[in-house]
């Protein structure tokens, strides 16, 4: 195995499954990005790993020139690394709103690429309104 997969393997048999959900939105409770961090940090560091992220852009999949937001997030161990973008969805087309769709791709792409739990599970519950086309 890679000094990445042995690091890996040895903090999640310490992350928690779930962390506490400390914030609630639109009629469900999650856990905000500073809880997640603060409860998995540590356990990272100790086993020599680091997270990433930071706001970037990649090339359209359509084909033309144009360029998308997506937030980069990295894992790091010694030379290993794991990485992958998550699209940014702007919907407020400020800079609070650019700041609130990074802060939010960050929650996710760090939860799940640690495998825990931040958020109750809705059942898939939608508002067909919202639904991001991708």
């Amino acid at each position: 195995m890679s000094d990445l997969t042995d690091a890996l393997l040895a903090a999640q048999a310490e992350l928690p499954t779930a962390i506490e959900r400390d914030s609630q939105g639109y009629g469900y409770r999650y856990t905000s990005l500073d809880a997640l961090i603060k409860a998995t940090r540590p356990i990272l560091t100790k086993h020599g790993l680091v997270i990433l992220q930071y706001p970037t852009f990649a090339q359209s999949v359509d084909g033309d020139e144009s360029a998308r937001p997506v937030l980069a997030t990295v894992l790091r161990c010694g030379g290993d690394v794991i990485s992958f973008d998550t699209p940014l969805y702007v919907t407020d087309k400020t800079m609070q709103g650019y700041g609130a769709a990074i802060t939010y791709a960050r929650r996710y792409a760090w939860a799940a690429l640690l495998g825990i739990a931040s958020e109750e599970d809705t059942d898939a519950v939608t508002d067909p309104q919202n639904d991001v086309p991708f």
